[in-house]
C-alpha cells in the first residue's frame, strides 16, 4: 500500500507543473488585464521542476497600458 502511495503522489508531482502553470497563467492573467491590453495567449509560464524546487517564470507581452480614470473628488 505505502508504495502505491508513494508512486501515485511521485506521478502527480511530475504532472502538477503543467496544471500548476495554468493556474498561474489564469490568475496572473485576471491581475494584470487590469493594466494592459493583453489577451491570455500573451501570457507564457515556464515552470522548471527539479527534486526540491520550482523555478517560474512568466513573460507577458501587453498592447497598451490601460488609461486609469479617477472620480473627481
Amino acid at each position: 500500500m505505502q508504495n502505491r502511495l508513494s508512486a501515485m503522489m511521485q506521478k502527480d508531482k511530475q504532472n502538477n507543473p503543467r496544471f500548476l502553470g495554468e493556474v498561474i497563467k489564469s490568475d496572473f492573467f485576471y491581475l494584470i488585464n487590469n493594466y494592459f491590453e493583453v489577451s491570455f495567449d500573451d501570457i507564457k509560464v515556464e515552470i522548471n521542476a527539479n527534486k526540491s524546487d520550482y523555478e517560474i517564470v512568466i513573460m507577458c507581452a501587453g498592447d497598451r497600458i490601460k488609461l486609469v480614470q479617477t472620480l473627481p473628488g
